[in-house]
Protein backbone atom coordinates (compact mmCIF):
# COMPACT_ATOMS: atom_id res chain seq x y z
CA UNK A 1 0.00 0.00 0.00
CA UNK A 2 1.69 3.82 -0.07
CA UNK A 3 3.19 5.01 1.90
CA UNK A 4 4.22 8.69 3.03
CA UNK A 5 7.26 7.84 1.51
CA UNK A 6 6.20 7.29 -1.79
CA UNK A 7 3.90 9.97 -1.26
CA UNK A 8 7.16 11.84 -1.30
CA UNK A 9 8.53 10.00 -3.97
CA UNK A 10 5.76 10.99 -6.55
CA UNK A 11 6.01 14.18 -5.37
CA UNK A 12 9.87 14.86 -6.03
CA UNK A 13 9.04 12.44 -9.59
CA UNK A 14 6.56 15.47 -10.51
CA UNK A 15 9.13 18.07 -9.54
CA UNK A 16 11.76 16.42 -11.45
CA UNK A 17 9.66 15.78 -14.89
CA UNK A 18 8.79 19.73 -14.51
CA UNK A 19 12.09 20.78 -13.81
CA UNK A 20 13.08 18.73 -17.16
CA UNK A 21 10.13 20.04 -19.46
CA UNK A 22 11.52 23.87 -17.89
CA UNK A 23 15.29 23.03 -19.09
CA UNK A 24 13.86 22.15 -22.45
CA UNK A 25 11.33 25.09 -23.03
CA UNK A 26 14.20 27.34 -22.22
CA UNK A 27 16.32 25.45 -24.35
CA UNK A 28 13.92 26.30 -27.36
CA UNK A 29 13.48 29.54 -26.49
CA UNK A 30 17.09 30.45 -26.70
CA UNK A 31 17.75 28.84 -30.10
CA UNK A 32 14.37 30.48 -31.58
CA UNK A 33 16.72 32.48 -33.93
CA UNK A 34 18.97 29.41 -34.52
CA UNK A 35 18.94 28.45 -38.36
CA UNK A 36 17.69 25.12 -38.73
CA UNK A 37 16.77 24.18 -35.14
CA UNK A 38 13.98 21.84 -34.34
CA UNK A 39 11.94 22.49 -30.93
CA UNK A 40 12.19 20.06 -28.35
CA UNK A 41 9.50 18.16 -26.21
CA UNK A 42 9.47 16.29 -23.07
CA UNK A 43 8.10 12.65 -23.19
CA UNK A 44 6.93 11.40 -19.61
CA UNK A 45 5.07 8.16 -19.22
CA UNK A 46 3.57 6.93 -15.45
CA UNK A 47 5.77 4.81 -13.86
CA UNK A 48 4.59 1.16 -13.51
CA UNK A 49 2.11 0.90 -11.07
CA UNK A 50 1.76 -0.81 -7.74
CA UNK A 51 -1.00 -3.50 -7.93
CA UNK A 52 -3.02 -4.04 -4.64
CA UNK A 53 -6.24 -5.85 -4.09
CA UNK A 54 -8.18 -3.01 -4.37
CA UNK A 55 -6.90 -1.42 -7.35
CA UNK A 56 -3.63 0.16 -8.95
CA UNK A 57 -1.47 2.22 -6.87
CA UNK A 58 0.62 5.13 -9.34
CA UNK A 59 4.16 6.04 -8.70
CA UNK A 60 4.62 9.14 -10.47
CA UNK A 61 6.01 9.94 -13.56
CA UNK A 62 9.38 8.94 -15.51
CA UNK A 63 10.80 11.10 -17.90
CA UNK A 64 11.21 8.84 -21.36
CA UNK A 65 13.12 10.43 -23.95
CA UNK A 66 13.88 14.32 -25.27
CA UNK A 67 12.71 13.86 -28.61
CA UNK A 68 12.57 16.48 -31.83
CA UNK A 69 9.29 17.32 -33.67
CA UNK A 70 10.23 17.12 -37.29
CA UNK A 71 8.31 15.93 -40.17
CA UNK A 72 10.62 13.35 -42.20
CA UNK A 73 8.38 13.44 -45.31
CA UNK A 74 8.61 17.59 -45.67
CA UNK A 75 12.34 17.36 -45.16
CA UNK A 76 12.50 14.96 -48.15
CA UNK A 77 10.14 17.18 -50.23
CA UNK A 78 12.18 20.05 -49.40
CA UNK A 79 15.31 18.77 -50.16
CA UNK A 80 13.72 17.47 -53.66
CA UNK A 81 12.73 21.25 -54.22
CA UNK A 82 16.62 22.53 -53.47
CA UNK A 83 18.45 21.63 -56.25
CA UNK A 84 16.04 22.88 -58.67
CA UNK A 85 15.97 26.55 -56.44
CA UNK A 86 19.67 26.56 -56.38
CA UNK A 87 19.87 25.81 -60.47
CA UNK A 88 17.32 28.63 -60.71
CA UNK A 89 18.99 31.04 -58.74
CA UNK A 90 22.29 31.10 -60.61
CA UNK A 91 20.48 30.89 -64.33
CA UNK A 92 18.63 33.86 -63.33
CA UNK A 93 21.40 35.90 -62.21
CA UNK A 94 23.48 34.54 -64.92
CA UNK A 95 21.10 35.99 -67.60
CA UNK A 96 20.67 38.93 -65.66
CA UNK A 97 24.54 39.55 -66.80
CA UNK A 98 24.13 38.66 -70.28
CA UNK A 99 21.48 41.23 -70.83
CA UNK A 100 23.76 44.02 -69.14
CA UNK A 101 26.43 42.85 -71.72
CA UNK A 102 24.71 44.76 -74.52
CA UNK A 103 23.66 48.24 -73.30
CA UNK A 104 20.59 48.08 -75.77
CA UNK A 105 19.37 51.08 -73.75
CA UNK A 106 22.15 53.35 -74.56
CA UNK A 107 23.83 54.12 -77.52
CA UNK A 108 26.84 52.27 -77.00
CA UNK A 109 24.63 49.37 -77.60
CA UNK A 110 25.48 46.70 -80.64
CA UNK A 111 22.68 47.35 -82.34
CA UNK A 112 23.22 51.57 -82.19
CA UNK A 113 27.27 50.43 -83.36
CA UNK A 114 26.27 49.00 -86.45
CA UNK A 115 23.41 51.05 -87.58
CA UNK A 116 26.07 53.57 -87.37
CA UNK A 117 28.91 51.97 -89.14
CA UNK A 118 25.80 51.40 -92.23
CA UNK A 119 24.66 55.08 -91.59
CA UNK A 120 28.35 56.00 -92.10
CA UNK A 121 29.15 53.83 -95.19
CA UNK A 122 25.40 55.32 -96.61
CA UNK A 123 27.39 58.63 -96.26
CA UNK A 124 30.35 57.75 -97.96
CA UNK A 125 28.89 56.22 -100.96
CA UNK A 126 27.51 59.36 -102.09
CA UNK A 127 30.71 61.15 -101.03
CA UNK A 128 33.37 58.68 -102.03
CA UNK A 129 36.29 61.29 -103.01
CA UNK A 130 36.13 63.00 -99.17
CA UNK A 131 38.80 62.27 -97.12
CA UNK A 132 36.52 63.23 -94.16
CA UNK A 133 33.89 60.48 -95.02
CA UNK A 134 36.26 57.78 -95.34
CA UNK A 135 37.78 58.71 -92.21
CA UNK A 136 33.95 57.93 -90.62
CA UNK A 137 33.85 54.62 -92.24
CA UNK A 138 36.89 54.18 -90.93
CA UNK A 139 36.02 54.93 -87.50
CA UNK A 140 32.81 53.77 -86.96
CA UNK A 141 34.43 50.18 -88.38
CA UNK A 142 36.84 50.53 -85.92
CA UNK A 143 34.00 51.19 -83.16
CA UNK A 144 32.34 48.43 -84.40
CA UNK A 145 35.21 45.94 -84.11
CA UNK A 146 35.78 47.30 -80.99
CA UNK A 147 32.23 46.75 -79.24
CA UNK A 148 31.83 43.12 -81.00
CA UNK A 149 35.31 42.47 -78.92
CA UNK A 150 33.66 43.70 -75.95
CA UNK A 151 30.81 41.64 -76.21
CA UNK A 152 32.83 38.96 -76.81
CA UNK A 153 35.22 39.81 -74.13
CA UNK A 154 32.64 40.03 -71.11
CA UNK A 155 30.59 36.79 -72.43
CA UNK A 156 33.98 34.99 -71.69
CA UNK A 157 34.66 36.55 -68.74
CA UNK A 158 30.92 35.53 -67.80
CA UNK A 159 32.28 31.69 -68.76
CA UNK A 160 34.91 32.22 -66.47
CA UNK A 161 33.29 33.49 -63.35
CA UNK A 162 30.86 30.37 -63.86
CA UNK A 163 33.54 28.38 -64.75
CA UNK A 164 35.51 29.62 -60.92
CA UNK A 165 32.13 29.47 -59.76
CA UNK A 166 32.38 25.41 -59.97
CA UNK A 167 35.89 25.48 -58.67
CA UNK A 168 34.66 26.87 -55.74
CA UNK A 169 30.99 25.08 -55.25
CA UNK A 170 33.48 21.71 -54.88
CA UNK A 171 35.44 22.38 -51.81
CA UNK A 172 31.73 23.74 -50.46
CA UNK A 173 30.35 20.00 -51.24
CA UNK A 174 33.44 18.56 -49.86
CA UNK A 175 33.52 20.60 -46.84
CA UNK A 176 29.55 20.02 -46.23
CA UNK A 177 30.19 15.95 -47.11
CA UNK A 178 32.87 15.83 -44.67
CA UNK A 179 30.77 17.46 -41.77
CA UNK A 180 27.80 15.40 -42.33
CA UNK A 181 29.86 12.04 -42.47
CA UNK A 182 31.31 13.47 -38.97
CA UNK A 183 28.31 13.54 -37.45
CA UNK A 184 26.64 10.61 -38.40
CA UNK A 185 29.68 9.00 -36.82
CA UNK A 186 28.95 10.97 -33.64
CA UNK A 187 25.50 10.62 -33.95
CA UNK A 188 25.39 7.03 -33.79
CA UNK A 189 27.93 6.74 -30.95
CA UNK A 190 25.75 9.16 -28.91
CA UNK A 191 22.44 7.50 -29.99
CA UNK A 192 24.12 3.73 -29.43
CA UNK A 193 23.31 4.08 -25.36
CA UNK A 194 19.71 5.12 -26.20
CA UNK A 195 20.30 8.87 -26.00
CA UNK A 196 18.34 11.06 -29.23
CA UNK A 197 21.42 13.21 -30.71
CA UNK A 198 19.19 16.17 -31.12
CA UNK A 199 20.78 19.38 -31.63
CA UNK A 200 23.21 17.34 -33.83
CA UNK A 201 20.86 15.84 -35.82
CA UNK A 202 19.46 19.60 -36.20
CA UNK A 203 22.94 20.48 -37.43
CA UNK A 204 23.23 17.09 -39.75
CA UNK A 205 19.65 18.12 -41.20
CA UNK A 206 20.61 21.76 -42.21
CA UNK A 207 23.78 20.41 -43.70
CA UNK A 208 21.71 18.40 -46.03
CA UNK A 209 19.40 20.94 -46.78
CA UNK A 210 22.21 23.24 -47.94
CA UNK A 211 23.94 20.46 -50.06
CA UNK A 212 20.82 19.48 -51.18
CA UNK A 213 20.72 23.75 -52.72
CA UNK A 214 24.32 22.95 -54.36
CA UNK A 215 24.10 19.43 -56.13
CA UNK A 216 21.16 17.06 -56.50
CA UNK A 217 21.45 14.38 -53.98
CA UNK A 218 19.36 11.56 -52.94
CA UNK A 219 19.52 11.12 -48.48
CA UNK A 220 18.73 8.03 -47.25
CA UNK A 221 18.63 7.50 -43.26
CA UNK A 222 19.53 3.66 -42.42
CA UNK A 223 18.23 2.36 -39.02
CA UNK A 224 20.96 2.86 -36.83
CA UNK A 225 20.19 7.12 -37.72
CA UNK A 226 23.28 7.40 -40.33
CA UNK A 227 22.43 9.02 -43.55
CA UNK A 228 23.48 7.91 -46.96
CA UNK A 229 23.75 10.53 -49.12
CA UNK A 230 23.93 9.60 -53.32
CA UNK A 231 24.86 11.83 -56.51
CA UNK A 232 23.24 10.28 -59.06
CA UNK A 233 24.69 6.70 -58.61
CA UNK A 234 27.18 7.18 -56.46
CA UNK A 235 27.58 7.72 -52.91
CA UNK A 236 29.31 11.00 -51.47
CA UNK A 237 28.63 9.50 -47.91
CA UNK A 238 28.16 6.23 -46.33
CA UNK A 239 28.05 6.50 -42.98
CA UNK A 240 30.86 7.82 -41.62
CA UNK A 241 32.86 7.99 -44.66
CA UNK A 242 32.54 10.49 -47.33
CA UNK A 243 34.01 10.37 -51.04
CA UNK A 244 35.61 13.58 -52.42
CA UNK A 245 34.76 15.46 -55.64
CA UNK A 246 37.13 17.19 -57.51
CA UNK A 247 37.02 20.17 -59.90
CA UNK A 248 39.28 18.61 -63.08
CA UNK A 249 41.02 20.85 -66.21
CA UNK A 250 39.99 19.42 -69.12
CA UNK A 251 41.00 21.16 -72.49
CA UNK A 252 38.34 19.04 -74.48
CA UNK A 253 35.59 21.19 -73.52
CA UNK A 254 36.59 23.71 -75.53
CA UNK A 255 40.15 23.51 -77.37
CA UNK A 256 40.21 27.25 -77.17
CA UNK A 257 39.66 27.39 -73.09
CA UNK A 258 42.44 25.01 -71.40
CA UNK A 259 41.19 26.67 -68.10
CA UNK A 260 37.38 25.05 -67.85
CA UNK A 261 37.05 22.10 -65.20
CA UNK A 262 34.68 19.24 -64.98
CA UNK A 263 33.53 17.80 -61.88
CA UNK A 264 35.00 14.06 -60.83
CA UNK A 265 35.37 11.66 -58.02
CA UNK A 266 38.96 12.32 -56.70
CA UNK A 267 38.76 8.25 -56.27
CA UNK A 268 38.02 6.65 -58.85
CA UNK A 269 37.90 9.58 -61.93
CA UNK A 270 34.53 8.97 -62.51
CA UNK A 271 32.18 12.04 -63.18
CA UNK A 272 30.05 13.50 -61.23
CA UNK A 273 26.54 13.18 -62.64
CA UNK A 274 25.43 17.04 -61.89
CA UNK A 275 21.76 17.21 -62.74
CA UNK A 276 20.32 20.86 -60.23
CA UNK A 277 21.84 22.27 -58.19
CA UNK A 278 23.95 25.56 -57.96
CA UNK A 279 26.56 23.61 -59.42
CA UNK A 280 24.63 22.45 -62.46
CA UNK A 281 23.10 25.92 -63.00
CA UNK A 282 27.26 27.27 -63.13
CA UNK A 283 28.03 24.45 -65.68
CA UNK A 284 24.98 24.74 -68.02
CA UNK A 285 25.34 28.70 -68.09
CA UNK A 286 29.36 27.99 -68.89
CA UNK A 287 28.95 25.33 -71.55
CA UNK A 288 25.37 26.23 -73.10
CA UNK A 289 23.88 29.40 -72.42
CA UNK A 290 26.39 31.70 -72.31
CA UNK A 291 28.39 29.73 -75.19
CA UNK A 292 25.18 30.06 -77.19
CA UNK A 293 24.94 33.52 -77.30
CA UNK A 294 29.18 33.93 -77.78
CA UNK A 295 28.24 31.47 -81.25
CA UNK A 296 25.02 33.84 -82.34
CA UNK A 297 27.43 36.87 -81.58
CA UNK A 298 30.44 35.02 -83.86
CA UNK A 299 27.84 34.57 -86.53
CA UNK A 300 26.98 38.71 -86.20
CA UNK A 301 30.65 39.38 -86.77
CA UNK A 302 32.14 36.67 -89.32
CA UNK A 303 28.91 37.53 -91.75
CA UNK A 304 29.95 40.83 -91.21
CA UNK A 305 33.82 40.34 -91.92
CA UNK A 306 32.73 37.84 -94.99
CA UNK A 307 29.81 40.72 -96.21
CA UNK A 308 31.93 43.68 -96.35
CA UNK A 309 35.67 41.59 -97.32
CA UNK A 310 33.86 40.19 -100.71
CA UNK A 311 33.04 43.43 -102.07
CA UNK A 312 36.03 45.07 -100.50
CA UNK A 313 38.54 42.70 -101.79
CA UNK A 314 37.59 43.81 -105.21
CA UNK A 315 37.05 46.99 -105.31
CA UNK A 316 39.89 49.76 -105.04
CA UNK A 317 39.85 53.10 -103.24
CA UNK A 318 41.37 56.12 -104.55
CA UNK A 319 44.76 54.77 -105.19
CA UNK A 320 46.06 51.35 -105.99
CA UNK A 321 48.27 48.66 -103.21
CA UNK A 322 51.50 49.17 -103.10
CA UNK A 323 54.14 47.69 -101.09
CA UNK A 324 53.24 44.24 -99.69
CA UNK A 325 49.98 43.00 -99.10
CA UNK A 326 49.35 39.78 -96.68
CA UNK A 327 47.09 37.39 -95.69
CA UNK A 328 45.79 37.61 -92.21
CA UNK A 329 44.25 34.01 -92.43
CA UNK A 330 46.46 31.62 -91.99
CA UNK A 331 45.97 27.67 -93.77
CA UNK A 332 46.70 24.95 -91.70
CA UNK A 333 49.27 23.47 -94.02
CA UNK A 334 50.37 25.04 -97.33
CA UNK A 335 50.12 22.22 -99.67
CA UNK A 336 46.93 21.20 -98.54
CA UNK A 337 43.29 22.20 -100.91
CA UNK A 338 42.15 25.89 -99.74
CA UNK A 339 38.91 24.10 -99.24
CA UNK A 340 40.28 21.87 -96.80
CA UNK A 341 43.07 23.91 -95.36
CA UNK A 342 41.34 25.47 -92.28
CA UNK A 343 39.72 29.05 -93.64
CA UNK A 344 37.40 30.59 -92.11
CA UNK A 345 35.63 31.16 -95.03
CA UNK A 346 34.82 28.88 -98.12
CA UNK A 347 36.58 29.18 -101.14
CA UNK A 348 35.05 27.88 -104.40
CA UNK A 349 35.75 27.14 -107.90
CA UNK A 350 35.96 30.24 -109.99
CA UNK A 351 38.41 32.70 -111.23
CA UNK A 352 40.17 36.21 -109.49
CA UNK A 353 41.38 38.93 -111.25
CA UNK A 354 44.90 40.47 -110.41
CA UNK A 355 45.06 43.93 -111.76
CA UNK A 356 48.77 45.68 -111.89
CA UNK A 357 49.14 49.38 -113.26
CA UNK A 358 52.56 50.79 -114.02
CA UNK A 359 54.25 53.90 -113.39
CA UNK A 360 51.64 55.49 -115.40
CA UNK A 361 48.61 53.86 -113.89
CA UNK A 362 48.06 51.87 -116.75
CA UNK A 363 46.60 48.19 -116.00
CA UNK A 364 47.10 45.00 -116.81
CA UNK A 365 44.43 42.42 -115.90
CA UNK A 366 45.55 38.45 -115.71
CA UNK A 367 42.89 36.22 -114.62
CA UNK A 368 43.44 32.96 -112.13
CA UNK A 369 41.20 30.33 -111.95
CA UNK A 370 41.00 28.97 -108.25
CA UNK A 371 39.63 24.62 -108.66
CA UNK A 372 39.07 22.60 -105.71
CA UNK A 373 42.98 21.24 -105.79
CA UNK A 374 44.47 24.77 -105.44
CA UNK A 375 46.80 25.20 -102.81
CA UNK A 376 48.34 27.84 -100.90
CA UNK A 377 52.05 27.05 -102.74
CA UNK A 378 50.04 26.69 -105.97
CA UNK A 379 48.23 30.42 -105.99
CA UNK A 380 51.16 31.75 -105.15
CA UNK A 381 53.25 30.19 -107.76
CA UNK A 382 50.08 31.40 -110.23
CA UNK A 383 50.86 34.78 -108.82
CA UNK A 384 54.11 35.01 -108.98
CA UNK A 385 53.61 33.90 -113.14
CA UNK A 386 52.08 37.74 -112.97
CA UNK A 387 55.01 40.36 -114.38
CA UNK A 388 55.37 43.42 -111.76
CA UNK A 389 54.32 41.44 -108.31
CA UNK A 390 56.36 38.73 -106.71
CA UNK A 391 54.47 36.50 -104.14
CA UNK A 392 55.93 34.37 -101.04
CA UNK A 393 55.16 32.44 -98.27
CA UNK A 394 54.96 34.37 -95.15
CA UNK A 395 57.32 34.02 -91.89
CA UNK A 396 55.12 31.65 -90.63
CA UNK A 397 55.05 29.14 -94.09
CA UNK A 398 51.47 29.33 -93.87
CA UNK A 399 50.09 32.91 -95.01
CA UNK A 400 50.73 34.36 -98.25
CA UNK A 401 52.95 37.69 -98.80
CA UNK A 402 52.13 40.00 -101.89
CA UNK A 403 54.12 42.64 -103.32
CA UNK A 404 54.49 45.08 -106.04
CA UNK A 405 57.34 45.88 -107.36
CA UNK A 406 59.16 49.13 -108.24
CA UNK A 407 56.66 51.45 -109.81
CA UNK A 408 53.87 48.89 -110.04
CA UNK A 409 50.56 48.98 -107.81
CA UNK A 410 48.28 46.11 -107.63
CA UNK A 411 44.42 45.36 -106.73
CA UNK A 412 41.99 42.77 -107.22
CA UNK A 413 39.19 41.98 -108.83
CA UNK A 414 35.95 39.86 -109.94
CA UNK A 415 36.63 37.41 -107.43
CA UNK A 416 34.09 34.56 -107.96
CA UNK A 417 36.17 32.29 -105.73
CA UNK A 418 35.76 33.78 -102.55
CA UNK A 419 39.69 33.15 -102.12
CA UNK A 420 40.88 36.54 -101.19
CA UNK A 421 38.28 36.83 -98.37
CA UNK A 422 39.14 33.23 -96.98
CA UNK A 423 42.62 33.84 -97.26
CA UNK A 424 42.10 37.67 -95.72
CA UNK A 425 43.43 39.93 -98.16
CA UNK A 426 42.54 43.12 -98.91
CA UNK A 427 39.37 43.03 -96.69
CA UNK A 428 38.63 46.21 -94.61
CA UNK A 429 38.39 43.82 -91.48
CA UNK A 430 40.72 41.41 -90.49
CA UNK A 431 39.68 38.23 -88.51
CA UNK A 432 37.10 35.41 -87.99
CA UNK A 433 34.55 35.76 -84.92
CA UNK A 434 33.96 38.73 -82.79
CA UNK A 435 36.87 37.78 -80.56
CA UNK A 436 38.91 38.40 -83.88
CA UNK A 437 37.24 41.03 -85.74
CA UNK A 438 39.43 44.37 -85.80
CA UNK A 439 39.81 46.51 -88.75
CA UNK A 440 42.87 46.55 -91.55
CA UNK A 441 45.44 47.92 -90.16
CA UNK A 442 46.69 48.98 -93.70
CA UNK A 443 43.21 51.07 -94.39
CA UNK A 444 43.39 52.42 -90.86
CA UNK A 445 46.81 53.76 -91.58
CA UNK A 446 45.52 55.27 -95.11
CA UNK A 447 41.63 55.75 -95.63
CA UNK A 448 42.60 56.50 -99.48
CA UNK A 449 42.50 52.61 -99.64
CA UNK A 450 39.49 52.28 -98.72
CA UNK A 451 37.39 50.43 -101.46
CA UNK A 452 34.88 53.10 -102.85
CA UNK A 453 34.34 51.48 -106.68
CA UNK A 454 34.93 48.78 -109.37
CA UNK A 455 36.57 50.77 -112.62
CA UNK A 456 39.66 49.72 -113.89
CA UNK A 457 40.77 52.81 -114.26
CA UNK A 458 42.28 54.87 -111.32
CA UNK A 459 41.18 57.98 -112.66
CA UNK A 460 37.70 57.80 -112.02
CA UNK A 461 37.52 58.47 -108.56
CA UNK A 462 34.12 59.22 -108.20
CA UNK A 463 33.04 54.61 -108.65
CA UNK A 464 30.75 54.55 -105.78
CA UNK A 465 29.31 51.14 -107.15
CA UNK A 466 31.73 49.16 -104.08
CA UNK A 467 30.51 51.65 -101.19
CA UNK A 468 26.86 51.44 -102.58
CA UNK A 469 27.24 47.52 -101.95
CA UNK A 470 28.79 47.84 -98.54
CA UNK A 471 25.90 49.91 -97.62
CA UNK A 472 23.29 47.67 -99.02
CA UNK A 473 24.74 44.71 -96.79
CA UNK A 474 22.94 45.74 -93.58
CA UNK A 475 19.03 45.17 -95.57
CA UNK A 476 20.52 42.12 -97.17
CA UNK A 477 19.42 38.68 -96.22
CA UNK A 478 22.71 36.92 -95.41
CA UNK A 479 22.41 35.37 -92.56
CA UNK A 480 20.80 31.89 -91.39
CA UNK A 481 20.84 30.29 -95.23
CA UNK A 482 19.83 34.09 -96.37
CA UNK A 483 16.53 34.00 -94.62
CA UNK A 484 17.71 36.80 -92.56
CA UNK A 485 19.29 39.66 -92.48
CA UNK A 486 21.69 41.22 -89.96
CA UNK A 487 19.70 43.45 -88.50
CA UNK A 488 17.08 40.76 -88.15
CA UNK A 489 19.70 38.48 -86.83
CA UNK A 490 20.64 40.65 -83.90
CA UNK A 491 17.01 41.72 -82.82
CA UNK A 492 16.57 37.78 -82.48
CA UNK A 493 19.48 37.04 -80.59
CA UNK A 494 18.61 40.24 -78.16
CA UNK A 495 14.49 38.70 -77.64
CA UNK A 496 15.87 35.39 -77.20
CA UNK A 497 17.93 36.53 -74.67
CA UNK A 498 15.54 38.56 -73.14
CA UNK A 499 12.91 35.65 -73.18
CA UNK A 500 15.22 33.11 -71.80
CA UNK A 501 15.80 36.46 -68.75
CA UNK A 502 12.20 36.49 -68.35
CA UNK A 503 11.63 33.02 -68.32
CA UNK A 504 14.40 31.95 -65.94
CA UNK A 505 12.98 34.52 -63.52
CA UNK A 506 9.69 33.22 -63.73
CA UNK A 507 10.88 30.03 -63.08
CA UNK A 508 12.64 31.23 -60.11
CA UNK A 509 9.76 32.61 -58.36
CA UNK A 510 8.05 29.49 -58.90
CA UNK A 511 10.57 27.32 -57.28
CA UNK A 512 10.63 30.27 -54.40
CA UNK A 513 7.32 29.70 -53.93
CA UNK A 514 7.66 26.09 -54.23
CA UNK A 515 10.67 26.03 -51.26
CA UNK A 516 9.05 28.59 -49.30
CA UNK A 517 5.87 26.98 -48.39
CA UNK A 518 7.56 23.83 -47.93
CA UNK A 519 9.82 25.45 -45.47
CA UNK A 520 6.78 27.48 -43.66
CA UNK A 521 4.99 23.74 -43.34
CA UNK A 522 8.47 22.42 -41.74
CA UNK A 523 8.33 25.42 -39.54
CA UNK A 524 4.68 24.73 -38.68
CA UNK A 525 5.86 21.53 -37.05
CA UNK A 526 9.57 22.45 -35.82
CA UNK A 527 9.74 26.30 -35.61
CA UNK A 528 10.35 27.60 -32.01
CA UNK A 529 6.25 29.34 -31.00
CA UNK A 530 7.41 32.20 -28.76
CA UNK A 531 4.26 32.37 -27.30
CA UNK A 532 4.01 28.57 -26.92
CA UNK A 533 7.14 28.22 -25.15
CA UNK A 534 5.98 30.96 -22.58
CA UNK A 535 2.47 29.10 -21.93
CA UNK A 536 4.31 25.90 -21.04
CA UNK A 537 6.71 27.29 -19.01
CA UNK A 538 3.93 28.73 -17.14
CA UNK A 539 2.37 25.43 -16.99
CA UNK A 540 5.83 23.58 -16.13
CA UNK A 541 5.90 26.33 -13.18
CA UNK A 542 2.36 25.20 -11.85
CA UNK A 543 3.04 21.67 -11.95
CA UNK A 544 6.42 22.39 -9.92
CA UNK A 545 4.73 24.28 -7.78
CA UNK A 546 1.84 21.17 -7.15
CA UNK A 547 4.09 18.76 -6.57
CA UNK A 548 6.24 20.99 -4.42
CA UNK A 549 3.03 21.58 -2.04
CA UNK A 550 2.54 17.70 -1.94
CA UNK A 551 5.63 17.26 -0.53
CA UNK A 552 4.63 20.43 2.22
CA UNK A 553 1.38 18.56 2.53
CA UNK A 554 3.67 14.68 3.56
CA UNK A 555 6.28 16.43 5.14
CA UNK A 556 3.49 18.43 7.86
CA UNK A 557 1.96 14.45 7.71
CA UNK A 558 5.20 12.46 8.55
CA UNK A 559 5.49 15.55 11.63
CA UNK A 560 2.18 14.70 12.81
CA UNK A 561 3.16 11.20 12.55
CA UNK A 562 6.40 11.27 14.62
CA UNK A 563 4.62 13.63 17.04
CA UNK A 564 2.90 10.23 18.10
CA UNK A 565 5.50 8.97 19.44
Amino acid sequence: MGTLFSALDIARSGMQAAQIQMDVAGHNIANVNKEGFSRQRVSLASRYPNYRTYGALGRGVDVQTVERLRDAFLDQVYRQQMPDLGSAEVRASYFGSIEDVFHESDDSGLSSQINQFFSALNDFATNVESQPYRQSVVSEASALAATLREVDQRLELLRTNANEEVRNLVPEINAIAERIADLNDHIHDIEATGTEANDMRDERDLLADQLAGLINVTIRERADGQFDVLVGGELLVSGATYRRIEAVRNPALDPERSDLVEVRFADNGHLVEVRSGELYGALSMRDTEVVAVTERIDTIAATLIEQINRIHAQGRGLVAWSGTVSSTNPVSVATDPLIAAGLPFDVTAGTIEVVVYDASNSPTTTSITVTAGTTLASFISDLNGIAGIDASLGADGVSLELSAEAGHTLRFANDTSGVLTALGVNGLFTGRDAASIAINSAVADDPRLLASGYSVDLSETGDNQAALAMAAVLDVAVVENNTSTLTQYYESTIVQIGIAARSNTERLQVERAFADDFEQRRQEVSGVSLDEEVTNMILYQRAFEASSRVVSVTNAMLESLLAMF
